[in-house]
């Protein structure tokens, strides 16, 4: 099993980096959106989505991702070139950005009022309506939102991604070492006080070295770990919830020994677009 995973993290870990640094970056957009469909598919199937209210579930979080993501593909053919060229700023800063910043409030919603309500009454909506949703402001802004700040700074996108790894990675560690104090003993029993300190002590490390290579200060660097770690974290005990609700154990076997894209994605979906508006508000973007 430990063999599968680790060969399985290889696999993905060089898939990663050979698209992102060394194809043109509509491969990249590419892959989001690839990832973007196993998503809404494992969440789907978690919601237990079906017929008509399963189409609409589609097609409200998809066809953003997809209009973005064709877009860009239109940039990438040169008949396309020079006649799009001149209006890829206004597409993207005056028709997207907008759109993300709409986007992102539903998120926030989800996530600092539904989501905590969730774990708090140990239940999801039954109401198939509501459900629909869900895919549009769980899955669907941390999407938009890798795709813009990749277009803005790849290197800023970079560092968020590893952050987030390290504070997953730091988390797993120190919890497995020293861990005793229980975070949601229900829900997630491995999550414990100690991993999530030792995930920040793992940021904070990195912030400390990247901050000096960059134009950021000690105090947002500070602010930059507390964010990342807290929201991966909130971000993992809660899709670990909805396994729960739904009484299966992984969102899917799509990865050998990993599980579900989900599994491993999500802690992303709190965490991209928060970090987005730390970095609009303290103009990183």
């Amino acid at each position: 099993m430990l063999s599968q995973r680790i060969k399985s993290s290889i696999a993905m870990l060089a898939i990663f980096i050979f698209t992102y640094f060394f194809l043109d970056s509509i491969f990249f957009e590419f892959l989001v959106l690839l990832l973007g469909g196993f998503l809404l598919f494992e969440l789907s199937k978690i919601l237990k989505l079906k017929g008509l209210n399963n189409w609409f579930y589609w097609i409200l979080a998809a066809t953003p991702i997809i209009t973005h993501f064709l877009l860009s593909l239109s940039f990438s053919f040169a008949f396309f070139n020079s006649f799009l060229a001149s209006y890829a700023p206004f597409l993207r800063h005056q028709i997207f950005e907008p759109y993300i910043l709409i986007l992102i409030p539903f998120s926030l919603v989800f996530w600092f009022l539904i989501a905590p309500f969730d774990l708090v009454y140990k239940k999801i909506s039954s109401n198939s309506v509501i459900k629909i949703f869900y895919g549009a402001i769980y899955i669907s802004p941390m999407l938009l939102t890798i795709m813009f700040i990749f277009w803005a700074d790849k290197n800023l996108l970079f560092m968020i991604i590893l952050m987030i790894w390290l504070a997953d990675i730091g988390a797993y560690f120190f919890g497995k070492r020293f861990g005793k104090i229980k975070l949601a003993k229900n829900i997630s029993p491995g999550k414990t006080l100690e991993g999530l300190l030792g995930g920040f002590i793992s940021n904070l490390v990195f912030v400390s070295v990247w901050f000096t290579n960059a134009n950021m200060n000690l105090l947002d660097g500070f602010l930059l770990a507390f964010i990342v770690t807290g929201l991966s974290l909130y971000g993992d005990i809660y899709e670990s919830f909805l396994k729960r609700m739904a009484k299966i154990k992984d969102s899917s076997s799509m990865i050998p020994g990993h599980g579900g894209f989900l599994d491993r994605l999500d802690g992303f979906c709190p965490t991209i677009p928060v970090l987005y508006i730390f970095f609009e508000m303290f103009r990183y973007i």
